[in-house]
């Protein structure tokens, strides 16, 4: 057992309290997902093994996971999870996040960063910022090149423009490609971006056209959060269809959470002491009625 083993697990279950409440207020409910699962194509991430001459993947991403499971979703579905998604080897990321399926796109973009924004702010972490991008603005964007559209792609998940500057395309594109590269701000001209931005109103979200995101299954809309503490994303997500209906979510990186969360606390636990038949009996009776104790 690792000698941080407790410390981390404690500062996990912690932020879990804080992702769960938050999640749970906006209306979702929690699912709970088979560690391992038969090998599919459609299946994300994970760590693929052979048993009895089947082939499965242990943790694999959550999204497909749940998008491989559910067969007959009902009209409207809202889930979040906790859990460890494995990459390849032994050692797996904590991730928490939310999907929202059968919506009005714009309405469950908006409900979900606001969910992320809200989550963050219960934690204590108020100094972080959303960037927001469009895939239909570059698919539009490299029409007259698609052989060449990976590797625009490439450049973007890179934040490498190098990669572009090096295609036999004109000068004029080279231009194009480069003003949505470096696109940053709050009105973009695309109207469907434009109307998430204005319905969350906040002014830590900001359009971003060079943000992408490398998973399969992402239809347009996605983001990612990030804090000036840290030199990787707070988490992220996006738009996506499942069974031909539009659906949108995300995920938290809850090791990179822990490094920003600080313990607040439970300024409302009671704590008790005194003869044990006593204490317990008004232990019970305030547990009952959703108050914490600390019986000492």
């Amino acid at each position: 057992m690792r000698k941080s083993l407790l410390v981390e697990s404690e500062k996990l279950s912690e932020i879990g309290k804080y992702l769960r409440r938050t999640f749970e207020l906006w209306g979702y409910r929690e699912v709970f997902l088979p560690a391992i699962e038969e090998y599919s194509d459609n299946l994300r991430k994970g760590t693929k093994f052979a048993y009895n001459n089947e082939f499965y993947v242990i943790k694999p991403d959550i999204t497909s996971q749940i998008l491989e499971n559910i067969k007959e979703p009902p009209e409207k579905l809202k889930l979040y999870y906790i859990s460890e998604v494995l990459d390849g080897g032994i050692r797996g990321q904590w991730q928490a996040g939310v999907e929202y399926i059968g919506g009005d796109v714009t309405k469950m973009a908006a409900e979900v960063l606001l969910t992320v924004i809200t989550a963050l702010e219960a934690l204590g972490i108020e100094e972080f910022y959303i960037d927001i991008g469009s895939l239909k603005v570059w698919e539009r964007a490299t029409e007259d090149i698609k052989e060449f559209r990976g590797e625009v792609y490439r450049a973007l998940v890179r934040r490498n423009f190098e990669i572009i500057e090096r295609l036999p395309i004109s000068e004029e594109k080279k231009e194009e490609l480069w003003r949505l590269f470096n696109f940053w701000g709050k009105e973009s001209g695309y109207q469907k971006l434009d109307r998430i931005v204005e319905a969350v109103n906040d002014e830590r979200l900001f359009i971003d056209f060079g943000t992408v995101r490398p998973l399969p299954y992402y239809r347009d809309i996605l983001f990612e959060v990030y804090s000036p503490e840290l030199g990787k994303p707070l988490g992220g997500g996006g738009e996506y269809t499942f069974k031909g209906r539009p659906a949108f979510g995300f995920a938290f990186d809850m090791g990179a959470l822990s490094k920003l969360f600080r313990k607040k606390g439970d300024r409302n636990r009671k704590k008790l002491s005194g003869e044990p038949r006593e204490v317990f009996g008004e232990a019970k009776r305030l547990v009952r009625m959703g108050i914490p104790v600390e019986v000492e």
